[in-house]
């Protein structure tokens, strides 16, 4: 263990106990998805025009934390709106929607897998896209109009992007060997997990200090450190998305069944979410009460994962956006009678 570890160690069991809220890619990083597909969509007047008539006033942008807001969350500085609560009196599950929290270990997403749900981000995305689409908007794990798909998608496009809402590392009951609970909970029901297994939740259960997992590091802190390596200051969201939009990632396009493309992403993002959690340093970790299946680790970062972290938060905040664009003009292409989406950027 290294003295850095050590010394977390010590104190840690005073910290433990302390929850931090998750808002995924954080409001900035959110809205920069959104603002992304609203430029990229500018091109493609009528597809803008059938999201606007779905959305009324508000853009993709506005629209892109709605999801978390009807969580209730500070971030949002406003109480759920009517909207937001009527979503979530529908969809008791609601929390589950943004994330699935497959080990590891595996190498891609297939549903039914440990740490999968038939109400996870991935099988939530296709559901809406089947919503748009206007076939069977309430045979699935949502119930949803079109005006909260719509609003539900453009915030889960973001959300299957950032890692740490797709991987996830596992313990035995002692919180102290990493394992695979396809492996070692076969038989069990939910794989053993929360029973024989323990899992970090997506690194929410990987504490840097008392206020900060690694989760919410992911969230809040690499979108800043992408936008500083793009010399973006103050949060600027609109010059964050035309940045990026002048610059787009690599391999953000798709092909195929536009309803096959979540399962694509969480298997795309399986190897960063990996990294994303192997490359730091995790100390021992330690019960944090309660039920049984309940604890947390200390860990830390140096230098080299914080700059590798902020550069793999701005391809990722870009293929979202890029890629929220090439969705949406896909589910309304038959309506709208356009080409599919390529990818040309829109001039100023």
């Amino acid at each position: 263990m290294t003295r850095a570890i050590a010394m977390l160690t010590i104190s840690f069991v005073l910290l433990v106990s302390h929850t931090s809220p998750v808002w995924s890619w954080g409001g900035d990083g959110h809205r920069t998805v959104g603002m992304i597909a609203d430029i990229l969509l500018e091109q493609r007047p009528a597809i803008r025009d059938r999201v606007k008539q779905i959305l009324g006033e508000n853009s993709l942008s506005e629209v892109s934390v709605w999801a978390d807001c009807a969580k209730g969350f500070r971030g949002c500085q406003r109480p759920p709106s009517d909207e937001e609560k009527a979503f979530a009196r529908q969809n008791r599950r609601h929390h589950l929607f943004h994330y699935t929290d497959v080990p590891i270990q595996q190498s891609l997403y297939r549903a039914g897998t440990a740490g999968t749900g038939s109400d996870d981000v991935v099988q939530v995305i296709q559901h809406a896209v089947r919503v748009l689409q206007g076939r069977t908007p309430n045979q699935g794990p949502a119930m949803l109009n079109q005006r909260e798909a719509l609003w539900l998608l453009v915030h889960l496009v973001g959300d299957i992007h950032q890692p740490l809402h797709v991987g996830a590392i596992y313990y035995d009951g002692q919180c102290a060997e990493p394992v695979d609970p396809n492996i070692v909970g076969v038989g069990q029901p939910e794989f053993g997990i929360g029973t024989t297994v323990v899992s970090t939740r997506g690194g929410n259960d990987l504490k840097i200090n008392k206020s900060k997992s690694l989760h919410s590091y992911w969230d809040s802190d690499t979108v800043k450190g992408a936008m500083r390596l793009v010399d973006v200051r103050n949060k600027a969201v609109d010059d964050f998305a035309r940045v990026i939009v002048g610059s787009p990632p690599t391999g953000w396009k798709m092909s195929g069944d536009p309803g096959n493309w979540s399962a694509q992403w969480a298997t795309e993002v399986m190897p960063l979410a990996k990294s994303a959690l192997t490359r730091v340093q995790i100390g021992e970790g330690a019960s944090a009460g309660g039920a049984f299946g309940k604890c947390a680790w200390p860990i830390a970062l140096d230098r080299s994962y914080t700059q590798w972290a902020n550069q793999q938060a701005l391809i990722q905040v870009g293929k979202a956006g890029f890629r929220l664009a090439a969705l949406l003009q896909a589910i309304f292409e038959m309506q709208a009678d356009e080409p599919a989406y390529t990818g040309s950027v829109p001039k100023r």
